[in-house]
């Protein structure tokens, strides 16, 4: 797949609630992303540097920009809205950054240091 370029999307998101809920908010985002060609590439949680920072942020890919539209339009990302406002003060959406799909290896979701507790 060397040589595929993949549109990159970044989601910075500040907890509002418990770890728990905040944990599966993020865990349901995710398992959206298959339905739209999306992988989780990377992924770094409570960011160190003091107030303001956020406390998870998410590295996504897509195959093109459909697949982007397509995943921020999701209706089942709307059933995620009762959750997102109890779990998330604040989100932040940056992206369209065109990257190499082999300039390092996918994450499966399955594999990423989610936290439930």
């Amino acid at each position: 797949m060397s040589g595929t370029s993949r549109i990159g999307l970044t989601v910075r998101l500040w907890r509002g609630g418990s770890k728990r809920q905040f944990e599966r908010y993020i865990n349901r985002l995710l398992k959206l992303l298959p339905r739209h060609g999306g992988r989780a590439e990377r992924r770094a949680g409570e960011v160190d540097g003091g107030p303001g920072r956020p406390d998870a942020v998410l590295v996504l890919s897509f195959p093109d920009t459909a697949a982007v539209d397509a995943y921020l339009t999701d209706p089942r990302r709307d059933d995620l809205e009762e959750l997102a406002a109890k779990a998330v003060t604040r989100s932040l959406i940056t992206g369209g950054r065109k990257h190499d799909a082999g300039e390092h290896d996918p994450v499966e979701v399955t594999e990423l240091p989610l936290e439930t507790g």
